[in-house]
This record gives C-alpha cells, structure tokens and sequence, in this order.
C-alpha cells in the first residue's frame, strides 16, 4: 500500500489503548480473544475484512500434527520437539472447543486419515503408529477401507487420529470476531509501525493508534510491514477446489503424500481438494490471489484419480500461506521494534497451530519467558530445530 503526503499530515485522530493486534485472521482474532480474558485493552486491525486472507481459504482441518508423519518429524526435530508439536496441535483443538467452535453447524468430530499410497510411506506411517503409541497419543491403524478413496487410489493403509475435527473456516472466523465485538477495526490497512518514547505507533490511512505493545499476526503479508522478518516468513499461494461428486462420502479427513494433498467431504456430495502445490513449489511464491492453471490441472487429476471421473467441479481458489524456515511456528519480539511482537508462520497449518500459538504469545508479551518456538532462533542463521527449546 502506498500513501500520499496529504494522508500522512497528522491530523487524524489518535486512538490509544494497551494492545494493538493487526492482522484479522485466526491467530489475530484468537489473540484478542485471550486478551479480553486477561481485561486488557486492545484493538484487532484487519486490513480488509476478517478472515479474509488464508483464514477462510482452507480447508478446515483441525487435525493433529502436521502435514508429514511423526517418524519425519522426529527425524527432522528431534523426539521432544516433535512431541511437543503434536501436543500444541490437540491443545489447539481444545482451545477452540472451549471457544465454542462445536456449536456451529458446520463442526463436525472426524478422524483424519494420513494415506499410505506407496512402501515408503507406509513403513514411516507404520513407525508413527509405534512411536506414537510409546509418547501417550492415542492413535489407530487401517489396512483397507470401503470408500471410494480406498477403491481407485488402493492405498496400502491409513494412520487415523481418531480426535480430530472439520469445521467451515469462515464459519470459525465469525464465530471468533463475535466474541470481540467493539474491539475489531476492519479497512485498517497498517503502512507504519514506529517505536515511539510513548510506545509503537501504528499508522493507517485515516488514523493513528498507539500502544505500548503491538502483536503483529500478519503471516503471509509480513514481510510488507516489517522488513527485517523477509527472511522469516516467506508467502507461498495454495490452492483448492470443491467438486460435487455424486454419491460420494467419506468417512474421514484424508491426507495423502505426506500431506502435499488432502480432501474432505465438505457437505452432501461435496468434496474438497487441495494440495499439488509441492511439486511446483518454485512458483507457488506470494501472495497473488490468483488461480493456476498448472496447479489446478493437477488437482483436477488428483481428484480423478480418487473420486472418479464423476465430478462437477463447484469452485476454484487460493490462499496466501506464511511459511518459516523449518516449518515451525515463529513467536516471540521483533529485534529492532521495541514493543513489538510476532505469531506466524505456521506454514499451512494455521487451523491447527494458530489458536495455541496466539494463546502463547499473549502470554509471553505480558508475562515475560519464551515459547518453544521462539523467534529468536533465527537470529543465528541457518536453524538447526533441534536446538529450539523445549517446555519444561
């Protein structure tokens, strides 16, 4: 966004409070949620309207863990961290149960199913399975099904996490911004953010606001606003499609190929699917909102090849994604902006990071102490996730 002289003359009007929370997706939203049960004043700035970035784009996942199996994780993080992750993903969960997310019509309790299509996987999931079970969480194995999924894609067997959920994420995203109601300012697009002897100015077109603490929950659009963080988050665009498959139900939250794909039944008859973006990782960088035909052509095969040729497709779209350097989230202050801090990152799994994640950097904005994805880690350069601090 680029603003004229004449808007930036100061005499708009000055609003002060204690927390300014910009960025009106999930984590910003839940970010205010736990500052109104804490009595502290505070603002959400959205930019557009809420939830109108990746928040209400994807597709309503609340699962456990993260796209790739636990034996990857433990590879790639370390067993503590890995288990710390998968039990920040069921505390996400229940936070959102606890807000009232199992209330709206469109919630419902379902498993997800991580898809074994091919030996390789299939040894990983069948490592999870054990080293799961041996961490305390509760987990379950299928070697065939009867869905249509089973029949044209034949996968070798699923890894089911039985607590999961599905919800509409635009249905979520209203529900979260009706408990703020007062405290949501949307149009408010931020294009100066300054520490000033008073606290961090935050400049928008047709206002200033001031706090001594600012929570920047911006994610995909980061870079924009804070430069210094480029390096941090890097936006990278996913895609989806819905399909009105005939006949077609499914009994569980499918991820397949270590989560570069994944589909749910999203209403009767109704599928969604996305994914594919990995194998073209190189170009799916930004945050265009636009279509592909590159990418949607290989989820209209995908969808093929596990639903049939039986299909309508109902709609298209993307979404902007905030992507960390590990794939972990980022939480902590920002170097260089005294009174400013960051929660993002969360590289695809927003749904099922965010609502936790937002709960830990409120906590550490007002209460002191770090969070076991500080992000100060990136400090030093390359990230060994080995080396992030665990919880006590």
């Amino acid at each position: 966004m680029t603003v004229s002289l004449w808007r930036r003359i100061d005499r708009r009007p000055r609003v002060q409070t204690d927390v300014i929370v910009i960025g009106g997706g999930i984590c910003g939203l839940s970010a205010g949620i736990e500052l109104r049960s804490r009595g502290v004043g505070f603002l959400v700035l959205e930019r557009g309207a809420v939830g109108s970035g990746a928040s209400t784009r994807n597709a309503g996942f609340l699962m456990r863990g993260a796209a790739e199996n636990y034996s990857l994780a433990i590879r790639d993080y370390g067993r503590t961290l890995a288990r710390t992750v998968w039990r920040w993903t069921e505390e996400n969960l229940a936070l959102l149960r606890r807000d009232g997310v199992e209330q709206l019509p469109s919630f419902a309790p379902r498993a997800s199913c991580l898809l074994a299509l091919e030996p390789e996987e299939h040894a990983e999931l069948q490592q999870s399975i054990g080293q799961m079970r041996e961490d305390g969480f509760d987990v379950d194995w299928i070697d065939r099904g009867d869905d249509v999924v089973w029949r044209n894609a034949r996968p070798l067997g699923g890894l089911i996490n039985p607590h999961d959920a599905v919800v509409n994420p635009a249905e979520l995203i209203a529900m979260l911004a009706s408990r703020l109601r007062g405290n949501i300012r949307e149009q408010q697009e931020v294009f100066e953010i300054t520490p000033t002897d008073e606290g961090v100015r935050v400049g928008v077109a047709d206002a200033v606001y001031v706090a001594p603490r600012v929570l920047l929950c911006t994610n995909a659009y980061t870079a924009s606003l804070v430069p210094q963080l480029a390096g941090a988050v890097t936006p990278r665009r996913g895609q989806m499609l819905a399909v009105h498959a005939p006949g077609v139900s499914l009994p569980f939250a499918y991820y397949a190929n270590r989560g570069s794909e994944y589909f749910r039944q999203a209403g009767h008859e109704t599928i969604v699917v996305g994914g594919c973006r990995t194998y073209h990782a190189d170009v799916e960088i930004g945050t265009e909102d636009v279509t592909t035909p590159l990418i949607q052509t290989a989820l209209e095969r995908f969808a093929a090849a596990i639903l049939g040729a039986n299909h309508r497709i109902l709609a298209r779209w993307a979404g902007a994604m905030g992507f960390s350097p590990d794939g972990l989230p980022l939480i902590g202050p920002i170097q260089g902006l005294p009174g400013a801090y960051f929660c993002g990152g969360f590289t695809g799994h927003g749904m099922s990071m965010a609502r936790r994640s937002a709960a830990a950097a409120v906590a550490e904005m007002l209460d002191g102490g770090t969070t076991p994805f500080p992000l100060t880690r990136l400090d030093d350069g390359p990230i060994d996730p080995r080396s992030i601090a665990s919880p006590a």
